[in-house]
């Protein structure tokens, strides 16, 4: 018969000789943990992604992209979108009022601002439509600024405008461009034969 004080401290020696293997068997080296941190560089990536904002309980946007990458140690919290950016605007919950697409974009959290670039456009449901290179969405005044280059396309009138510079709400139904160009056209309706009553 098998003394059962017997069994117990083999059992707790067998169990003590283990967890001694094993310790010295997980053991790591500092210099490769800190290498291993410092290659991931505290990313968080995220894919096709959609990301819905709403203001007062009112979804007024959604964010679509392939690639999100959220930077933990950045003191600015930044957030990029390296490999483009989908955004619909919605006037309610339900209907899209305007478009917005860019080939990068990258928010930081302090700010409130996007900062969008290369092949930025962004179209209304009415036809209006605008072109640039790159510029910024404000998040708080819900407007869209660039001191670069760009082109609009109204639908009433009907107009094709180049400048640089401009200011526009989301819905595209305020914009202002600081430098219109000479190359610039309007068509504006002929009032002379109306007969106002």
């Amino acid at each position: 018969m098998i003394n059962p004080l017997f069994n117990k401290n083999t059992k707790l020696a067998v169990a003590l000789i283990s967890s001694c293997f094993f310790m010295l068997a997980c053991e790591n080296n500092v210099n490769e943990v800190q290498a291993l941190s410092a290659r991931i560089g505290g990313i968080d990536v995220g894919k096709d992604v959609s990301i819905f904002i709403s203001t007062d309980g009112k979804m007024t946007a959604k964010l679509m992209a392939p690639l999100m990458k959220k930077y933990l140690v950045d003191s600015g919290r930044m957030v990029e979108f390296p490999n483009t950016i989908k955004v619909d605007f919605y006037k309610d919950s339900l209907h899209i009022e305007s478009k917005l697409s860019a080939d990068y974009a990258n928010y930081k959290e302090e700010e409130n601002k996007i900062f969008l670039k290369d092949n930025v456009i962004v179209f209304n449901v009415l036809g209006d439509t605008l072109w640039c290179k790159e510029m910024i969405w404000d998040q708080v005044t819900n407007k869209f600024t660039t001191d670069k280059e760009v082109i609009v396309k109204q639908h009433n009138p009907i107009a094709k405008i180049y400048g640089k510079g401009f200011e526009a709400n989301q819905d595209l139904s305020d914009i202002h461009i600081f430098k219109p160009q000479s190359n610039s056209f309007a068509i504006l309706s002929d009032s002379t034969g109306s007969n106002p009553k």
